[in-house]
């Protein structure tokens, strides 16, 4: 039976082969200066998993440096399959870099939040608002993050880029963040959205109770070949969710969201409405 692979393991794959190609230098060359079948070096870079000796061994024929390979290392040993948290004030464990890693291998994704607009569609100065709001960061990190999460947004202008869907609660349109300009210039970047092609959004009414008190920022991605994975964003950290029973229970919230979401067409007339509110109150229309 084929081992399966894990976010952990995928990540692992993704990072040991930028190490390689950094190096310049090819797959079998690697292998054949530690020893291993290029088909064992290929299996590892393709999501298998790797032990810890392997992987150093592996670094070490990269020249990778001490604090890049103590952080990957940490990869090659995980607590375990089923979940994966990434804290947000551990700055070994960097749960954006991890998320954009999950999100480039994807086929689609699948994405829900309640109480902000989701951060692929947030322009610049939203994003930087939000973590102000924060209370948690500095300057200097304020200014990284807020590049991190704009610099991700690039996976929508790839040239094969996943389909996504991105469910947004009607309260996230309707929460000022920054003031009436700001949210203007948001609404009007997601009625923009609506027309690239790859790209769906959907609004969850308020007067719908359903989603109400589900509070949780989460996305599905599913890949074309490994099991599909959820990650959810909590304040203090990134969960990853591989098992799948958890994952067909978000499987169960999407089929909700679809049943209970206006349309596309409907939801693109509700976000030019706001827009449109937004420049009034803005004064932006005179």
């Amino acid at each position: 039976m084929t081992e399966k692979s894990t976010v952990r393991t995928r990540e692992m794959a993704f990072e040991l082969r930028g190490q390689r190609e950094r190096k310049r230098m090819t797959l079998r060359e690697l292998a054949r200066r530690a020893d291993w079948s290029p088909s064992k070096v290929s299996a590892w870079e393709n999501g298998r998993r790797i032990s810890p000796v392997d992987a150093a061994i592996y670094l070490a024929h990269c020249g990778t440096g001490a604090a890049e390979r103590a952080r990957l290392l940490e990869l090659a040993a995980p607590p375990g399959d089923l979940y994966w948290v990434r804290p947000h004030f551990d700055r070994l464990a960097d749960p954006m870099k991890s998320l954009v890693v999950q999100e480039s291998l994807a086929s689609s994704l699948v994405y829900y939040s309640p109480a902000a607009v989701p951060g692929m569609l947030q322009t610049e100065d939203y994003v930087h608002t939000c973590f102000e709001l924060t209370g948690r960061y500095t300057t200097d990190r304020l200014d990284v993050l807020t590049r991190a999460r704009v610099d991700r947004q690039q996976l929508l202008q790839r040239h094969a880029p996943p389909h996504c869907t991105f469910f947004v609660h009607e309260r996230a349109l309707r929460s000022v963040v920054g003031g009436p300009a700001l949210m203007h210039e948001q609404l009007q970047n997601l009625v923009l959205a609506t027309n690239l092609p790859h790209c769906v959004i959907r609004v969850v009414p308020e007067a719908d109770p359903t989603f109400r008190m589900l509070s949780t920022t989460f996305t599905v991605m599913e890949f074309l070949e490994h099991p599909p994975v959820v990650y959810e964003e909590t304040y203090t950290a990134g969960l990853f969710v591989d098992d799948r029973i958890a994952v067909e229970a978000f499987y169960l919230l999407v089929t909700r969201l679809e049943q209970v979401a206006l349309s596309e067409g409907r939801s693109r007339e509700w976000l030019v409405r706001f827009a449109d509110e937004y420049e009034r109150l803005a004064g932006l229309d005179r």
